[in-house]
């Protein structure tokens, strides 16, 4: 059952800064936002069987579907 619950939300902390590559994110991650352009947004949406195999932060529960809204605001 989708509770639809938001475990974290970053809209409010400012953008999240990281380097796409090896050991710096999530290989998710990494095929959703390759190939984004400035500006683009996007929805990650990750099963229970692929989020479990790449590992999960403490609070979220088992068998949960982890949707993330991506906006690229800046590549350097």
């Amino acid at each position: 059952m989708d509770s639809g619950e938001v475990i974290d939300s970053s809209a409010d902390k400012g953008h999240l800064k990281f380097r796409l590559v090896e050991g710096q994110v999530q290989e998710t991650w990494k095929v959703g936002i390759d190939g984004m352009q400035v500006g683009g947004k996007r929805r990650l949406t990750v099963p229970p069987w692929v989020s479990t195999k790449e590992g999960r932060g403490e609070n979220i529960p088992p068998n949960s579907w982890l949707v993330f809204e991506v906006e690229l605001v800046k590549v350097r």
